[in-house]
């Protein structure tokens, strides 16, 4: 992470009142959003952005192991990230490989690449574009599966983020039709190099659309194990789920 000029205490106090005031109101929109009434299934969306990441490391994979249930079925998401240069990331990712159950998705066995570039615009502000595209691994009619997505990050303090941007993303991903979105969200590292807590929210009633807040735990330095929920849009067709899992990096 940017090291950040010495604070008074004041002013650190400060900018964590205004970080907390943030997330208060995005936690308000997220439980005005969504609902339970919600049924049917969770298409995974594009990278979060956690705060202890150094965007800009070079040659640093991680390989996060997450595990989905709900409707009495259990899915599998093995995830590999893996910053190349001058803040290219590649993600090879598959979701919803049924472990136990099955049928409670829309897809399963779903694979995509995830290209993104990060750009360092201040010592506060970053930005990121990408696209994330695949399909199923078997089905009979093989659709593209396309999610295109930018992000503005700010970072008020080393330890916390919050990011909003666009989505875009088409009929065979969302289950509806081509829809034009928002995202926004926030991480926060109560503990330094040990507590993080993320949230995202993503808008419209599709395949896509809901939020999820994780929180994560690092055992040590290069392992990390969390626990979320994930929350469906009104209207989605999504539901309820809860989320494990672990990630292990190279450096």
């Amino acid at each position: 992470m940017i090291n950040f000029p010495c604070q008074t205490d004041k002013q650190k106090h400060g900018n964590l009142f205004h970080i907390f005031l943030l997330i208060s109101c995005f936690c308000a929109l997220f439980f005005k959003t969504v609902t339970v009434e919600a049924k049917g299934s969770k298409a995974h969306p594009f990278r979060k952005i956690n705060p202890s990441e150094d965007l800009s490391a070079q040659d640093k994979w991680v390989f996060t192991l997450e595990s989905n249930t709900y409707q009495s079925t259990v899915y599998l998401n093995p995830v590999l990230d893996f910053p190349t240069w001058n803040g290219w990331d590649l993600q090879v990712a598959s979701y919803n490989i049924p472990v136990y159950g099955g049928g409670a998705q829309n897809y399963e066995w779903d694979s995509y690449l995830n290209l993104s570039k990060t750009f360092v615009i201040s010592s506060q502000f970053k930005a990121i574009a990408g696209t994330q595209n695949g399909t199923t691994a078997f089905s009979t009619t093989h659709q593209l599966h396309n999610v295109d997505y930018a992000l503005g990050i700010y970072e008020p303090l080393p330890a916390a983020n919050i990011h909003a941007g666009p989505y875009w993303g088409n009929k065979a991903l969302t289950v509806t039709s081509n829809v034009l979105g928002y995202t926004g969200g926030f991480s926060f590292e109560p503990l330094k190099n040990r507590v993080t807590i993320l949230g995202d929210y993503y808008s419209g009633q599709n395949n896509l659309s809901g939020a999820i807040v994780n929180v994560m735990y690092r055992i040590v330095q290069p392992v990390q194990v969390y626990i979320g929920v994930g929350v469906p849009a009104h209207n989605s067709g999504n539901e309820f789920y809860g989320a494990v899992g672990f990630s292990l990096s190279s450096k």
